[in-house]
């Protein structure tokens, strides 16, 4: 099994660039576990060892079966996620005030974060079924209900960084995978409307508003907003009835805005019953930080403050003041980035991105170098994981992005997302070495 040709396939530059990235890491969790003020960070370069070596075990496995297996037994593995995905909601145990965890004596995992391997490797089977229909709408359906059950399921948890990171994705595989734009667009259209009045709603509770505006008082309550979609889901489904017996082509002018707005409004307030104050707050706080400096602000200014006194060459290994002193939180897990550029500066910032972004391009290449489209489906969904984890933890770090909880993929400590992401390395690897057999 192990011969000179398994070896020879295997993608070295991409096995090579992952261990110089868990390795980079591990030594910068040692010096964010060095500060002498939280005596809780101290060893955790020992476990991610541990983690780096069983997360070796699941590459060489997943390496070794044929990725095309994983493809036949898709629905199997989605389900069996999304049944522990369940039982954790249900029975796991709560850290941080999330059930996102199922614990077996001293060993601990997040099944969400296997979910998202799952999610991809369905998503990648349908898009190779649908490859000639993918094109109408109607079969945009199935994978929305592949992404959206779990995304709920995880919510109610609630773990909103884990949940954020399906929707780019399922987004990316679908554009990729041959969807309609317009069609991506209107959904992107009815996320946007169904984030924005949450938003807004929480930014006028939490200023103080007293009233005043008309159009805000319109749309302060919820009730208002329910009413407001119902009669324009009214007006799209009337509409869209005169349109299949006339035929005029003016209405599609009519009733896809209006149905894009309704489900945009509709969406809107079921999350707002849905989201936590302190999670649309974190949104909130991103846009400016100062809102709550002691709060929900607090982390995102720590870090900038030691993301900026890091300069060119950073103030030297195990020297950040940040970092050493006890300001920086979460250091060891989301704001890892922060340590890099504080003690580092932005040569080894420049540097962890180099890293990642060679990962990234290699798995491009193994999916564009793919014959198969459920091979190059299911390396672009892996990709695409690991792009929006760095895109949107490090943008969490740099402050444009929202505070989310979303750790940055072979540096942050944990071994669950870190087991994720080699297995999908594994995938990666598997389908280079099999690129010529389909």
């Amino acid at each position: 099994m192990f011969n000179r040709d398994f070896f020879n396939r295997m993608d070295i530059v991409l096995i090579g660039a992952v261990f110089l990235a868990i390795t980079f890491g591990i030594l910068m969790i040692y010096s964010a576990g060095f500060d002498p003020a939280i005596a809780a960070n101290k060893g955790l370069y020992k476990k991610q060892i541990i983690w780096f070596i069983m997360g070796i075990i699941f590459m060489v496995v997943m390496s070794i079966i044929n990725y095309r297996v994983l493809g036949d037994y898709a629905l199997y593995i989605y389900g069996f996620l999304l049944f522990i995905l369940l039982v954790t909601t249900i029975f796991g145990r709560p850290i941080r005030g999330s059930s996102s965890w199922l614990t077996f004596g001293f060993f601990s995992i997040q099944p969400s974060e296997f979910m998202k391997l799952g999610m991809v490797i369905l998503l990648a089977k349908y898009l190779e079924l649908r490859e000639r229909d993918i094109k109408n709408f109607k079969e945009l359906l199935v994978p929305s209900l592949i992404v959206l059950i779990p995304v709920l399921i995880i919510l109610k948890q609630p773990d909103l960084g884990t949940a954020a990171i399906f929707i780019p994705v399922l987004f990316t595989m679908l554009f990729l995978g041959g969807s309609d734009v317009s069609h991506l667009v209107s959904i992107i259209l009815i996320a946007g409307i169904a984030f924005l009045f949450p938003m807004l709603l929480t930014y006028w509770e939490w200023s103080g508003y007293k009233g005043g505006n008309f159009i805000v008082e319109l749309f302060v309550h919820v009730d208002v907003l329910f009413t407001v979609a119902g009669i324009l889901l009214l007006i799209a489904i009337t509409t869209f009835i005169t349109h299949y017996f006339v035929n005029k082509s003016f209405l599609r002018k009519i009733y896809i805005p209006t149905a894009v707005i309704s489900l945009g409004l509709l969406l809107s307030v079921v999350i707002q019953n849905w989201f936590k104050v302190y999670q649309k707050k974190r949104i909130l706080v991103f846009l400016n930080p100062d809102l709550d400096p002691h709060g929900s602000g607090y982390n995102i200014i720590q870090s900038k403050v030691a993301i900026g006194s890091g300069g060119f060459f950073g103030k030297g290994f195990l020297q950040g003041t940040q970092t050493q002193l006890g300001f920086l939180p979460e250091k060891t897990s989301d704001f890892i980035f922060a340590v890099v550029a504080e003690e580092l500066g932005f040569a080894g910032a420049l540097l962890l991105l180099f890293i990642l972004g060679l990962i990234i391009y290699r798995g491009i290449r193994i999916s564009l170098d793919t014959r198969d489209k459920f091979g190059a489906m299911l390396a672009i969904g892996i990709v695409s994981i690991l792009f929006f984890h760095v895109f949107i933890n490090i943008g969490m770090v740099i402050g444009i992005m929202p505070v989310t909880g979303l750790p940055l993929s072979f540096f942050s400590y944990g071994g669950s997302n870190l087991f994720m992401i080699m297995m999908g390395i594994g995938i990666l690897n598997n389908i280079k070495m099999n690129k010529s057999s389909y």
